[in-house]
């Protein structure tokens, strides 16, 4: 009976665990981690490696540096693990993807136990994997997938200090949000929202002041950190956080939490809300009719949680900005509380059974939830399975071109600067994308995207010599056909990289491109080294 009991009490973890396996599939079979993300973030891991905790990359904005305005949690736990286990960096973000997966899913499951009872936690859990947010987001080895394993767990516990009138669970999710805050950047501002959101709720639906109480300890721990952070930005101790500082004053909270290979939020188009998952919305919708009958707390939480995402997916609509990310982003934001819905939703299906004769025995009601939990394995199987996750292009207007996982002839880059490279000076190129891979791999630094668009026949070799750059790399692929036949370059916003192109083929050009004091001295399928003699 106490091994029942004591089963039945862990059976939420059973999504986490198939999770786990399923990402394993992908870990195994590709050689590289998911995501041109990932090489960047494993660049910032390998400096604090070589360099400790500091706050300017050396590797890139040559000669300068550039400043890290990154929280660091994420990237040092990719260093720790590699220092301890004398693993190659990439390999440890590779192969921290399963373990970050069923993090998620575990938390997930076990804040919409808390919330709505086992079988509900646990068809949470499934409802996840059977999104194709797991193969487009939760898969990635990012800072911001270690984030949302607090996320929820945040809002439960403040959840849990309103209803329990404790304030030592607000002192809990205050903890939490700091963890967050050291991870990633937007990720703590969308939970300062959402927190925010449900206390205005408390306040209105049931008039509990001391809810103030609860809000004002969920914050007093963070604040007292800001604000010392902030002694410290303008006594000047650590240059480095004036650039989070700076960007606050001059941007305001967008830019400071902005995200690292986006833009300004995006139109969100209905269709993909379908990234959610069939079963999910279907789920959730069920989950949501029987919420807003019942309306007790945790309900009007949950409706609460979903409410304020979907404004922050949409602000755009109000002339606002929000968020320095793409709303499509913001969906894994969504998924968290649609799925707790889903999982409520597919409980009260399970127990709306009995009510009818016919489907009312216990062995009809568990195949129905075995079924789901079979068909929802069964599209996580799909996901993980689709060659597609382990692809990586940019996609505009003059076409596509792969930036991860890295191919055979960045690899020919990382050979040849390995063997002839002068580490004392830079790299300059029209293509930081596969040069940031080379870059972490060779330690040679590179110069600014933005000092490519000087870059002409006629540039003077002071140029050169002032900013340290040895080298010039051109990525053949970025390359188009003018109409007129004229040589020229256009630029491109990559949202995290500029991006040069040529309206020529860039060899048959090389001689109208290069200045006379530079050659050729390797070239390859994709790219050309130029050295400056």
């Amino acid at each position: 009976m106490e091994i029942t009991k004591k089963f039945k009490s862990l059976i939420f973890i059973i999504p986490a665990v198939i999770a786990f396996f399923l990402v394993l599939i992908p870990t195994l079979k590709y050689q590289w981690p998911l995501s041109w993300d990932a090489i960047y973030q494993v660049q910032y891991a390998q400096v604090y490696a070589q360099y400790g905790f500091v706050l300017t990359n050396p590797l890139l904005n040559a000669p300068l540096g550039q400043k890290i305005s990154y929280p660091p949690l994420f990237d040092f736990l990719i260093a720790s693990i590699g220092m301890v286990t004398k693993a190659d960096l990439f390999q440890v973000a590779r192969f921290i993807q399963p373990f970050l997966v069923m993090f998620i899913v575990l938390a997930v499951s076990y804040v919409s136990r808390k919330f709505y009872g086992t079988i509900a936690g646990i068809s949470t859990g499934f409802l996840i994997l059977s999104s194709l947010l797991l193969g487009n987001r939760l898969i990635f080895p990012l800072p911001e997938n270690l984030a949302l394993i607090f996320f929820p767990l945040a809002v439960y516990f403040y959840y849990h200090s309103l209803k329990e009138k404790s304030l030592k669970y607000s002192v809990l999710a205050g903890s939490l949000l700091i963890i967050i805050l050291l991870i990633h950047q937007s990720a703590p501002l969308i939970l300062f929202l959402v927190i925010s959101a449900i206390t205005v709720v408390e306040l209105i639906f049931y008039r509990n002041i001391h809810s103030f109480k609860n809000y004002g300890v969920f914050l007093v721990i963070p604040l007292i950190l800001l604000i010392l952070t902030l002694l410290i930005f303008l006594l000047g101790l650590i240059p480095g956080l004036t650039n989070i500082f700076s960007n606050i004053l001059n941007h305001g909270v967008q830019e400071a939490f902005s995200t690292s290979s986006v833009a300004s939020s995006q139109p969100l188009k209905i269709s993909s809300y379908g990234n959610l998952g069939v079963l999910t919305l279907i789920f959730g919708l069920i989950g949501a009719v029987a919420a807003i009958k019942r309306r007790q707390k945790r309900d009007i939480v949950i409706l609460t949680w979903i409410f304020t995402i979907i404004l922050l997916i949409n602000a755009y609509i109000f002339g606002i900005n929000g968020i320095n990310s793409i709303s499509y982003r913001l969906l894994v934001y969504l998924l968290i509380p649609v799925s707790i819905l889903g999982g409520f939703g597919i409980s009260s299906v399970y127990h709306k059974l009995k009510d009818y004769k016919r489907f009312s025995s216990k062995n009809f009601r568990t195949a129905f939830l075995i079924s789901i939990f079979v068909l929802a394995t069964f599209d996580g199987v799909l996901t993980v399975e689709n060659p597609l996750i382990s692809s990586f292009e940019i996609t505009n207007q003059y076409g596509s071109f792969q930036i991860a996982p890295p191919s055979s002839s960045e690899e020919d880059l990382v050979n040849w600067f390995n063997e002839n490279g002068d580490k004392n000076k830079s790299i300059l190129s029209n293509d930081l994308f596969p040069l940031t891979y080379v870059t972490s791999q060779t330690g040679m630094s590179l110069a600014s995207d933005t000092k490519f668009k000087y870059f002409n026949k006629n540039l003077s070799e002071s140029f050169f010599e002032k900013n340290k750059i040895g080298y010039v790399v051109l990525d053949k692929r970025l390359s188009f056909n003018s109409d007129n036949g004229t040589l020229y370059k256009v630029e491109y916003d990559g949202k995290f990289y500029k991006l040069f192109y040529y309206s020529e083929d860039i060899s048959s050009n090389i001689n109208n491109i290069l200045p006379s004091y530079m050659t050729v001295v390797y070239e390859n399928n994709y790219f050309i080294i130029c050295k400056v003699q």
